[in-house]
């Protein structure tokens, strides 16, 4: 099971979003939390990489909160 702290760790391993991962709200959306589009790039590619998927455009699109993230990951 993926949680909203699993997501901030690998944000924080992987450089991303420095400063801001800590104080991020699960259910609001992370453009609106100060994430940049680089930011949103390098947190789908890590989790494609720590999940072994490839995320489709359609899909990523949606992928807009942390809370989001948590229910693509968790089965």
């Amino acid at each position: 099971m993926t949680t909203v702290e699993d997501i901030i760790r690998l944000m924080k391993d992987g450089g991303i979003a420095r400063g801001k991962a800590d104080s991020l709200a699960p259910d609001k959306p992370l453009d609106e939390q100060g994430l940049d589009s680089f930011d949103r790039m390098s947190l789908l590619t890590e989790l494609e990489e720590r999940y072994d998927v490839e995320l489709p455009n359609e899909v990523a699109n949606q992928l807009k909160t942390l809370n989001d993230i948590v229910s693509h990951f968790t089965p």
